[in-house]
């Protein structure tokens, strides 16, 4: 807190920059932020900063390009790598962003949020076994990860094994009750295992938690697509935001 204290005490360019971004106001960002890259000694920061502005702006080339001048004045920064394979993976280019995020976890290998990003670029240039293989790594070191099992779950549900990823949710709702994701995993499990009775109940408590969603919508709908087969029409008692 004191270094960043430090940097707009020196650079208001940067602190206004980085208020706009908490505003989500990234377009005002950017002028702040190339504003505090006139400076002679650029700060690292500026750099990350504008190329998380236009990343939010999906103008991935611009992010990509000032992040590669940021390598070149700090080569070692791990959120340089970060970013980069962020910005490859919404781009498209699953390979750079594969490498990005292979240099980043060498850097700093305690960062799960990368390695998290490295298995989903592995099921998106369709690698499923070695995302698995990636989630289960950081469920040996961190078992209450929870976006790793989640996403450990949703590649058992592509392999077909339904049964093995209810576990897996029913897992992840010890760890946090409120995850509402895993209650609409459970709902889709069961839903496939055709037990239909325990989809509609958890589906149900996602919808609880999740009024608004568009998500929600469609599961509503599912809902009573399932009851009219079924005949149980005291499932349909459903109120759905609109």
């Amino acid at each position: 807190m004191k270094m960043r204290e430090s940097n707009y005490i020196t650079d208001p360019s940067l602190k206004r920059a980085d208020e706009y971004m908490e505003m989500n106001m990234p377009k005002k960002a950017v002028g702040e932020y190339l504003q505090s890259m006139f400076k002679k000694d650029v700060n690292i920061k500026s750099y990350l900063g504008v190329s998380r502005a236009y990343r939010e702006l999906q103008q991935y080339d611009k992010a990509v390009k000032h992040l590669e001048k940021a390598k070149k004045t700090s080569a070692f920064d791990y959120e340089i790598y970060y970013e980069l394979g962020l910005c490859h993976l919404l781009n498209s280019d699953f390979y750079l962003a594969n490498k990005n995020f292979r240099k980043t976890i060498k850097l700093n290998p305690d960062f799960y949020d990368s390695q998290i990003q490295l298995a989903i670029s592995h099921e998106l240039m369709d690698e499923p076994e070695m995302a698995f293989k990636i989630y289960e790594k950081i469920i040996e070191e961190n078992p209450y990860h929870i976006v790793a099992h989640n996403h450990k779950a949703g590649l058992l549900m592509t392999f077909g094994e339904f049964e093995e990823a209810a576990r897996v949710f029913f897992h992840i709702l010890a760890i946090d009750s409120d995850y509402s994701r895993a209650y609409l995993g459970l709902g889709i499990c069961f839903d496939k295992m055709e037990k239909y009775s325990n989809a509609v109940r958890f589906y149900k408590k996602y919808i609880e938690r999740n009024p608004k969603s568009e998500t929600t919508k469609s599961i509503a709908s599912r809902i009573i697509d399932i009851v009219q087969a079924t005949g149980k029409r005291e499932d349909c008692n459903l109120r759905v935001a609109k």
